[in-house]
Parts: structure tokens; sequence; C-alpha cells
């Protein structure tokens, strides 16, 4: 799992919002299908999912397997239900209220599904809920209201499986969708580097790193443990060592913790160091 599992109550409040619903607006889940391929096949002929990937030009039989789609959400659909409780524990699901149609959703979303940074296209991930809240706090405001439209709510399941909600600034007047999404080199590089935690931690899992803390926690721990390596000058090597060491020991997360157990572990590995250079002359 790469989020905690949803909390209980996920789905109560999902029907809450639903039955809350503003005249006129629509509750919209917006699933990744990346984790979980072939997921919209699991649909009854009740619900109707509109594949974001679609939209795309060139997309293939194998892209439309894994791609984000959006679909209306009704309490009483049993098989959406059962598709719902099968997102726990993965990064996938948000809910869009709006006053949208599931189609001009899904085309709004789609246009960003590539963005342009220097000339070149990357896979842009805001269905993924990990890094849906930096991609909006990254973007203009004109590129937000190109990517919300004219929803007023967005909420996703966050790491802790709880819901949480982007700060959205509804717009009273009509938007279009985006001709060409696109990224400078600074919001491209504030991307990347929130994505660090997740990316060492694949490293780690690689390396054999075993760990009892639940996924949110595994995260606090990784980003602070990163943050402190860079104030500390750590180099790529020492980041990894030094973020294994805090899984093993499953660090508190907390600054004035990881402080000193990082001059502890510095200690560490300079007397292991020193004690293999004098076996070794």
């Amino acid at each position: 799992m790469l989020i905690n599992p949803f909390q209980p109550e996920w789905q109560s409040d999902l029907n809450r919002r639903h039955e809350a619903l503003p005249f006129g607006a629509r509750l919209m889940l917006l699933i990744d299908g990346a984790f979980v391929p072939r997921l919209f096949r699991q649909l009854g002929s009740a619900s109707e999912p509109v594949l974001l990937f679609e939209f795309l030009p060139g997309c293939s039989k194998e892209a439309k397997e894994v791609s984000p789609f959006v679909v209306s959400f009704d309490p009483s659909d049993k098989s959406l239900v059962r598709l719902l409780k099968r997102c726990s524990g993965w990064p996938m699901l948000s809910v869009l209220t709006t006053y949208e149609s599931a189609e001009r959703l899904a085309k709004r979303l789609a246009a960003w599904c590539i963005v342009e940074v220097d000339g070149q296209n990357f896979n842009f991930r805001f269905p993924d809920t990990r890094r849906l809240p930096m991609i909006f706090e990254t973007l203009t405001q004109q590129q937000r209201r190109e990517f919300i439209g004219n929803a007023i709510g967005w909420h996703y399941i966050s790491r802790d499986g709880s819901w949480s909600s982007l700060p959205l600034e509804p717009s009273t007047i009509p938007l279009s969708i985006s001709d060409k999404a696109t990224l400078d080199e600074i919001q491209f590089a504030r991307l990347l580097k929130d994505s660090d935690p997740d990316e060492v931690w694949v490293q780690l899992l690689d390396r054999g790193a075993r760990t009892h803390l639940p996924p949110s926690q595994r995260h606090a721990l990784l980003s602070n443990a990163l943050h402190l390596a860079d104030k500390n000058g750590l180099d790529d090597i020492l980041k990894i060592a030094w973020c294994m060491d805090c899984i093993e020991q499953s660090c508190q997360s907390d600054s004035d913790t990881l402080r000193t157990r990082l001059a502890e572990w510095k200690q560490e590995t300079s007397r292991t160091e020193n004690e293999t250079s004098y076996r070794t002359a």
C-alpha cells in the first residue's frame, strides 16, 4: 500500500457530501486507473465512466486500461461502492463538486494529463493524490481556473486515509478548457522535489528496507530526513544510507529527534569508516 487504508468514515462522509449537493451540482469521482488497471470495467451498466486518455491523440488499448476516469457518484450503485473499496490503500480517489457534466469535466482534466516543460512533454500525475496538493499549489491562478473549471469543491483521500480538500476559489465566469498545459522550469522543479520521499522509499525497498510504520508516518519521516540531509550537505549515497537508518530505527519524524539521530549516525559512520581503513592498512 502507498497510503494508509481508508478511514472507517470515508464512505459515510462521501454519502453526506452527495446529500448536501447544491441545486444543479454533481458529485464526480476522479479515479486513477494506474494503480488498479482495468478497474473501470467492474462498473455496472448504471455507471458510465469517461476515460481521460481517450481524449488524447494516439490513445492505445493498453493506455485505456490504466487511464484516469471520471464517473458520477451514485450511493445506490453497488458496483461503484465495491469499486471504491478496492481503492483503499492507494492514492487514487478524488471527488469533485461541479456543475459540469462527466464528459465536459473529463475533457477539461484530460487537457492536463500531458504538460509541456521547456519543449518536452511529461505525464502530469494529478490523479495520484500524493502529488495533487503540490500540483495545485504550484499552478498559477489562471492555470487553476482552467484546471478546475466551475468546481466548487475538490476532496481527495490523503496519505492518512482521510478526506482532505484543495483550497478552491470557485469562478463565477465560464472557463475554457486549456489548449496546451505548460509549466515553467521552477514549477517543474518544485514538483520533482515533492516526489523525492516516495522515490527514495522505492530505492530503500530495493535495498531490502522493512518498517512497521504506516505509509503516512513513513512519508513524514523520509520527508524530514531528506530536508535535514540537504541542510547538512549529504551527497546522494549518504542520503540513501541516512534514510535507511531512519527507517530501520523507526525514528520519530520531528526535527529535534532527527537532528540528534543524524549527529549520532554521522559519528557511527565515521567510526566504521576509520575501522575499515585501519584493517585495510
